[in-house]
């Protein structure tokens, strides 16, 4: 597996990861009312939308190289 797919397939994951933590945090909230499970939630849904943001910079970056 060559670096490049290997940093693709690390990315997609990751958002993957980051939005279900971000559901279960919501999901938490809404039947216990916890706060941090709500500051949880809000805190990886944010990190699942920067990770989209530098997923599409470098798939750009990595489609120029050979």
């Amino acid at each position: 597996m060559s670096l490049r797919i290997f940093h693709i397939v690390f990315i997609v994951v990751t958002i993957v990861l980051s939005l279900y933590v971000a559901l279960w945090g919501i999901t938490q909230f809404s039947q216990e009312r916890n706060g941090s499970a709500l500051a949880v939630g809000i805190l990886f849904l944010g990190a699942a939308v920067l990770l989209m943001v530098y997923g599409k910079k470098t798939f750009r970056k990595l489609k120029e190289l050979p």
